[in-house]
């Protein structure tokens, strides 16, 4: 979800047309920004009200790959105004685009979702020039397991903080794809699962988690002061 300049929140429910809910009735409505015959996987609205949607073809599961997988920008007024999904090398761009955000010059970031098992890769695009680097997880981590993002979100400084939730890592990237520092948040933070982020005015973090299977806790959610980056 995001949200749009009216206050409402922009929803991406895996189908044609994104939905709203509004912020004076919390009804959920259809809205005109669609990706037809797509359906949409992410959903982000940038600091100049451009709509950012992740889509891939119709299909019960996300693999295999039987068709399209884009990032598509949108006007405010739901015009589609360009579509990324072929590099420089005239390849598929994405495979499951499944999270998305912009730090303030709108360079874009998208989680990339490459098999079943959730591996996956941070790609860093521009609105003109196409891929501008790729962040496959730290080689230290790596050693470890592979690299399975979940969620991200851009700092005021322009750096890019990357939660792994399944080995509880927080990765954090300057603009040139450098990982300058991670951390393990259920060892230095006590926070299990990170699964989800966002990041406020005030430079308050948010991190949403997720719960072990069957586990009988509540799933929560934690605020963090950060500053330096």
């Amino acid at each position: 979800m995001a949200l749009l300049p009216s206050g409402d929140l922009l929803l991406s429910t895996e189908e044609s047309n994104l939905k709203t809910i509004s912020c004076s009735s919390s009804k959920v409505e259809p809205t005109k920004y669609s990706v037809n015959p797509l359906i949409t996987l992410a959903v982000h609205v940038t600091i100049d009200h451009k709509i950012l949607v992740g889509a891939r073809e119709v299909q019960p599961n996300h693999f295999p790959v039987n068709g399209p997988r884009q990032v598509i920008m949108m006007t405010i007024d739901g015009r589609i105004e360009k579509v990324y999904h072929m590099d420089n090398k005239g390849k598929q761009m994405f495979t499951v685009p499944r999270r998305i955000t912009t730090d303030n010059d709108n360079n874009i970031y998208v989680i990339d979702i490459l098999n079943e098992d959730w591996a996956g890769k941070i790609v860093a695009l521009d609105e003109t020039n196409g891929v501008r680097w790729i962040y496959s997880g730290h080689p230290d981590i790596n050693k470890e397991h592979t690299f399975k993002p979940v969620a991200l979100v851009a700092t005021k400084s322009d750096n890019i903080i990357v939660t792994e939730s399944t080995h509880h890592i927080i990765h954090i990237l300057n603009i040139s794809g450098e990982c300058i520092h991670y951390m393990n948040t259920k060892d230095q933070l006590g926070i299990q699962l990170p699964n989800s982020l966002d990041i406020d005015n005030a430079g308050i973090l948010y991190i949403g988690c997720k719960t072990y299977n069957r586990a009988p806790d509540e799933a929560k959610i934690y605020t963090v002061q950060v500053s330096g980056f």
